[in-house]
């Protein structure tokens, strides 16, 4: 079976999701589709290219960690059950406090802002998760851990 760049992206995408989190969480749903042009400003060459929309859902045990990453595109999370943390960085090794929201709230995730998000339990969380990034790039781009002060 033959891969696709777009689907050689994904799996990639996948498995450095899983090597920075603290443990591997449950993808329960994914959706994609294609855009022919999508304007992602500073994230994009200075014009509009293809892009891929994609939703996803799925469930985060406690403890679970999504690493410090940003989105070249606007990200929209909803929390359908549990809670999730979430800290920005605000500068050169300064970062927010923590923030907290539970089953019903959303976060709105602006392109270029640099995050954490963690489930701190105690029970599952479940999250519904929707982004658009270039077609042939990741959702998400990790960075290195900052030195938070």
């Amino acid at each position: 079976m033959k891969l696709s760049k777009r689907k050689i992206l994904v799996v990639v995408s996948a498995v450095v999701l899983l090597i920075g989190s603290a443990a591997a969480l449950s993808i329960m749903s994914t959706y994609e589709g294609n855009v022919a042009s999508y304007d992602f400003g500073s994230f994009g060459p200075g014009f509009p290219v293809p892009g891929t929309v994609q939703i996803q859902t799925f469930n985060m045990k406690p403890g679970d960690v999504f690493s410090w990453h940003f989105h070249k595109g606007p990200a929209y999370v909803i929390i359908l059950k549990g809670q999730l943390t979430e800290q920005e960085l605000l500068g050169p090794n300064q970062c927010s406090a923590l923030e907290t929201a539970s089953a019903g709230d959303a976060l709105v995730e602006s392109p270029g802002k640099i995050h954490t998000v963690m489930n701190p339990g105690p029970g599952a969380a479940i999250v519904m998760w929707a982004t658009v990034h270039p077609k042939d790039d990741a959702a998400s781009t990790f960075v290195d851990t900052p030195n938070c002060n």
